[in-house]
């Protein structure tokens, strides 16, 4: 590598090691780079390279992502001052969790004391738009994660951002009664990588809830287990509008 070309790439190391500090991301910016370095080494000296699988959290069997219908939130029990439910947003599906599981019950409130960095619930509040909801599920769901915050959330955002919301359902400006199935059919036929026993559609009080959407620890979507199958009974439900 020529003079020219290693000032060129140490550049571009220092810009991503200051913008992961700006971030509130630089222990897993340093972890990321160690890993890389291990990774390299092992593959120079066996000669492959590693496949793409990339499990993230340890200690249980899979994920539940939930995926909030937030009008219902606001309809039923929202705080109508919040950010969430003021209607100064439009929130539609927002992230309510990821749910470590396992193919019989779930760990929840795991012993671990570490605090979830503010850089991080800045960056959660478009996708989880409430502070308290953040905090109570890395309290009771993140620490059971393997995870530390950052890297949990990261995930949180990851699974989020791998689901495509049907445009139908987006932004509604007017309240829609629909069968539960057609709602899963929608979100299938938008990801092709889902099928129905990877999704459930769940009701309250006659209005759609969440989605949830299982998927593997390298957020590949996966059957749900039977913990996880509560579907809604009714024919008809409502979607409350987003204003």
């Amino acid at each position: 590598m020529t003079k020219n070309k290693i000032l060129v790439a140490l550049g571009a190391l220092v810009l991503a090691g200051i913008t992961a500090w700006e971030q509130g991301t630089l222990d897993t910016f340093v972890q990321d780079m160690l890993s890389q370095k291990s990774g390299g080494a092992s593959n120079a000296a066996s000669g492959g390279g590693g496949g793409s699988y990339e499990a993230r959290g340890e200690g249980f069997d899979y994920y539940v992502l939930a995926l909030s219908w937030s009008p219902s939130f606001c309809e039923d029990r929202g705080d109508r001052t919040s950010t969430q439910c003021n209607g100064s947003r439009d929130f539609g599906f927002v992230a309510h969790g990821l749910w470590p599981q396992n193919e019989t019950g779930w760990p929840e409130f795991c012993d671990v004391s570490a605090r979830v960095p503010e850089r991080t619930v800045d960056k959660m509040l478009p996708v989880m738009p409430a502070k308290g909801l953040i905090f109570h599920q890395w309290k009771k769901h993140g620490t059971c994660s393997g995870m530390d915050p950052r890297a949990y959330f990261d995930t949180v955002k990851d699974a989020y951002d791998s689901v495509v919301i049907p445009k139908e359902l987006r932004r509604l400006d007017r309240t829609l009664t629909i069968d539960p199935k057609v709602i899963e059919a929608a979100f299938i036929e938008v990801n092709p990588a889902l099928d129905e026993n990877e999704i459930v559609i769940n009701c309250s009080k006659n209005r759609l809830r969440e989605i949830k959407i299982c998927f593997d620890k390298s957020l590949t979507p996966r059957a749900c287990g039977r913990d996880v199958n509560r579907e809604c009974r009714s024919n008809s439900i409502r979607m409350p509008p987003v204003r």
